[in-house]
């Protein structure tokens, strides 16, 4: 009977192509990578070379895509904590750090980057110098960045966590 199982174990493992882990490891590496450029070099050339509005625009769409593969690959790297750890979930940093990092993505991408997109709407009608001096806009501005640069860390994080 053991033979057996043994395998049947050994068959599957020749079709795998992909493990759970590796898939995950993938994704969250692709994530967080792309994140980082995105921050550290995209978003700072875009508006350095285009104008506010037009670099703005691309900024939320640029944003808007990196926030969907970044659901997508926390929920992997939540599934592949949740097969290894099982029992001491709990216990797992990598764990906390993705339940971090998905409630802050959530956060920006749902509540945060709404209300910005709203105020950038109201505000482009009257001049494009009158955005950067609102003190509300800054303020969810700067709240964006602060979670945005905190996903970064933690995803870092558990990039290098082995």
């Amino acid at each position: 009977m053991k033979k057996k199982t043994k395998t049947l174990a050994t068959v599957n493992q020749k079709f795998e192509i992909i493990s759970l882990y590796q898939f995950s490891k993938l994704a969250m590496t692709f994530w967080v990578g792309g994140t980082l450029t995105i921050g550290i070099v995209i978003i700072p050339l875009l508006f350095k070379t285009l104008d506010e509005i037009t670099a703005a625009g691309l900024a939320g769409q640029i944003l808007n895509i990196n926030a969907y593969i970044g659901i997508i690959s926390l929920v992997l790297a939540l599934c592949d904590v949740c097969f290894q750890a099982r029992l001491s979930l709990l216990k797992s940093r990598k764990f906390w750090y993705i339940i971090v990092m998905e409630g802050l993505l959530i956060i920006n991408y749902f509540t945060v980057f709404p209300i910005i997109v709203e105020l950038r709407s109201k505000l482009a009608d009257v001049a494009n110098h009158v955005i950067q001096h609102t003190s509300e806009f800054s303020f969810w501005h700067s709240v964006s960045a602060i979670m945005f640069l905190i996903i970064c860390i933690l995803g870092t994080l558990y990039i290098v966590e082995r």
